[in-house]
């Protein structure tokens, strides 16, 4: 692991032969971090049989399982003074923003149960993990459309808290900090509460990481859970969008997530929410060109009805409007670019229906201008022409007309009809209404 890594490499910088103390200390067992457990210990074999064991985690944790400490090239016995420096110094280092362990060592007879041996203090290993690039940028970009960010980490509260802070991950407001042993006991309902204010969960194990998703859900919260370990596995499962790192462990993350980030970059997540809100967008404008203009047919016909006219479309002129001037431009918004500032806009109420009432009553007027502008079109060939194939074609090439101009207005629910030079081109639009006047053109003349 990286941590691991850098403890090799923190060795090699001290001059210790790595390999001849392999050799020397054979591995015989390691026992992992586990819950309640907030340290690691490895048994190594030493001569006349007994046993090396090395044990590093939790600063706090691990000077509490010690009774000596080394002191130049010999040992005392630790006191409370040595407790309370190495507190202090773990504060201190976490502050700056470094992950910290400490390390202890103990010799121990074949047989003795590791956990319980009488460790000595060795020190503190502070490690920096710096942001990566363009993290801090992404924070920002996540907190503009309008998505709330929450860190749920392993470490200490001062280090979470100094990481935080550079990050912005509050977004301006004071950063509200939670240390996991505030989490137990909380029951349902403030757990539920709570969760909605907090911004870092700070020393958090692999059940408090899946209570917390489950609290924000209950809190009526869409969570989107990352995360690319063994120990991610329960909350990645239980948040709605579980996102699996590509580094990730085959097994276990990226088994139960719901998308893995192959190139392992947290900006494809913003990529990701833009695309997902074009598309969403786009299937809007597509419903409502199609529902608007077919309205609108619907209409001619009854209208011409109940004026006690004969309808200016036979079955065939039907089936052409539908052939020519749904199907083209219809296809071509589906697949209009993205507007400039989607991600400025706040996420929708997933609740909310892809076609509301406020789209309904946009579409009826919609169909209706279609309508009156059709019939009043026929009207007049009706005068200009009497019964005939005049006037059905006057109207059919008025209502393709205005179904074609339509669809130009359904590029976007912000912008009116005489903005969309904001908007970034659509070659295709332009193809498919092109194409369709030519045929409409050549149809009719």
């Amino acid at each position: 692991s990286a941590t691991e890594n850098a403890l090799l490499e923190l060795a090699v910088a001290g001059n210790l032969d790595v390999d001849k103390a392999r050799a020397r200390y054979p591995l015989l067992d390691t026992h992992h971090r586990a819950e309640g457990r907030p340290f690691m210990i490895t048994e190594h074999r030493l001569p006349g049989g007994r046993r090396l064991l090395v044990m590093k985690g939790s600063p706090r944790a691990v000077v509490e399982r010690c009774t000596r400490r080394r002191r130049g090239r010999g040992t005392g016995k630790l006191s409370e003074t040595d407790v309370t420096e190495v507190v202090r110094e773990n504060e201190r280092w976490a502050g700056d923003g470094l992950r910290v362990l400490a390390v202890a060592t103990a010799t121990v007879e074949k047989g003795a149960k590791a956990e319980e041996a009488p460790f000595e203090y060795l020190g503190l290993v502070g490690l920096s993990d710096p942001l990566r690039d363009g993290v801090k940028e992404l924070v920002a970009d996540l907190h503009g459309a309008g998505i709330r960010t929450v860190m749920i980490t392993g470490d200490q509260s001062a280090t979470a808290y100094a990481i935080a802070t550079e990050l912005g991950l509050s977004g301006g407001r004071p950063l509200n900090i939670l240390d996991s042993t505030d989490l137990s006991g909380l029951d349902t309902d403030t757990l539920t509460g709570l969760v909605q204010e907090v911004d870092v969960f700070a020393r958090v194990s692999p059940s408090h990481k899946l209570e917390i998703v489950q609290a924000l859900r209950r809190a009526g919260q869409v969570v989107a859970m990352t995360g690319d370990g063994i120990n991610d596995g329960p909350a990645l499962k239980a948040a709605d969008v579980g996102v699996a790192m590509g580094s990730a462990q085959l097994d276990v993350a990226r088994s139960v997530a719901d998308i893995v980030i192959e190139d392992d970059n947290l900006a494809t997540l913003v990529t990701a929410i833009a695309e997902g809100r074009t598309t969403y967008g786009n299937i809007r404008k597509t419903v409502r060109f199609l529902l608007s203009t077919n309205f609108g047919e619907i209409g001619i016909v009854l209208a011409s009805l109940l004026l006690g006219l004969k309808p200016p479309f036979n079955a065939m002129q039907l089936l052409w409007i539908n052939l020519v001037t749904d199907i083209f431009p219809g296809l071509a918004l589906a697949q209009e670019p993205a507007e400039d500032g989607v991600l400025s806009r706040p996420p929708r109420d997933p609740a909310e229906p892809i076609i509301g009432n406020e789209d309904l009553a946009k579409m009826i007027r919609e169909s209706a201008v279609m309508t009156g502008g059709t019939l009043a079109s026929y009207l007049y060939g009706l005068w200009r022409y009497g019964p005939g194939p005049q006037a059905s074609t006057l109207a059919l090439s008025t209502i393709v007309g205005g179904e074609l101009a339509h669809a130009l207005a359904c590029r976007s629910d912000e912008m009116s009809l005489l903005e969309h030079y904001k908007l970034a081109p659509n070659r295709k639009l332009d193809l498919a209404l092109g194409g369709t006047a030519a045929i409409q053109w050549l149809a009719t003349a």
